[in-house]
């Protein structure tokens, strides 16, 4: 036995009190049972709102000794896109490398069509990927896929490459593109 606030507990009583106080809790309405529901339906509203904010997510744009982007006076605001980069060593889309790049051009290997086609298949391939995520998450969010990409490109590329990246983008279904440019300071 033992004192407590000088009264003497038993363990038979220190048992009866504990039961006691849980039917007090009981017949005040405590919680019987958790309903799901609801709580499930604010998970999935709060699981598209991350989607629809993940999948537009601005991106940064890092420059090297193998990504100098052009000068512009441009007055427009950048939007939220894909991003597709071409450096003088490669093609990168959402981070991840697509293509080498050598001498300004991509190997033909890459290409269906050879070295004198306009299709690059790794992009298409990740570029339709991505597509169809985005258009997964349109039709959940009620908004409409836009399809656009924002192009960051190195200054020194050449015409070529830059018509057969874009051409391979508007083959995945991104016929929509906005050039990146640095602005210039007035």
């Amino acid at each position: 036995m033992s004192t407590m606030a000088g009264s003497t507990f038993t363990r038979l009583k220190g048992k009866k009190a504990i039961r006691s106080f849980a039917r007090k809790l009981n017949d005040e309405g405590g919680i019987r049972e958790l309903n799901i529901t609801p709580m499930m339906d604010l998970m999935t509203i709060i699981l598209v709102f991350l989607l629809k904010n993940f999948s537009s997510s601005t991106q940064l744009i890092t420059q090297d000794t193998n990504l100098q982007v052009p000068p512009s006076v441009t007055k427009l605001q950048a939007r939220e896109a894909v991003p597709v980069t071409i450096t003088k060593r490669m093609i990168i889309i959402e981070g991840e490398t697509v293509a080498p790049v050598n001498n300004g051009k991509v190997d033909a290997s890459l290409k269906p069509d050879g070295e004198n086609g306009y299709l690059i298949q790794p992009i298409v391939g990740i570029l339709s990927r991505i597509a169809n995520k985005e258009r997964r998450v349109a039709e959940m969010t009620g908004d409409t896929f836009d399809s656009e990409l924002m192009v960051v490109a190195d200054r020194t590329i050449s015409y070529r490459l830059l018509t057969e990246v874009l051409y391979s983008c508007g083959q995945a279904g991104y016929s929509n593109y906005r050039l990146v440019v640095l602005k210039n300071s007035e």
